[in-house]
């Protein structure tokens, strides 16, 4: 009977894992990073940049009338 083998296996340089690991780490800080700052505001958590518009005390706006919906009137032109 022949001996029985095992597939050669390669052993990886201390160095060669630290630096794929150092590499992969930093890929995932860049990506959690970029996310936090890029991410949109919360609404809740803002002051209003602009203030809330408010008409002056004493003034009333005429929201009463509606809209005209008829064609005006024309006047056939004089003459013949």
């Amino acid at each position: 009977m022949s001996p029985r083998r095992e597939p050669y296996r390669v052993r990886r340089d201390r160095r060669e894992v630290l630096v794929a690991v150092g590499a992969a780490l930093a890929v995932v800080l860049i990506t959690v990073l970029a996310v936090w700052i890029l991410a949109p505001a919360d609404e809740a958590t803002l002051s209003p940049a602009t203030p809330a518009i408010t008409a002056p005390a004493g003034t009333t706006a005429d929201t009463t009338t509606p809209p005209a919906t008829e064609a005006p009137a024309t006047t056939a032109p004089a003459g013949g």
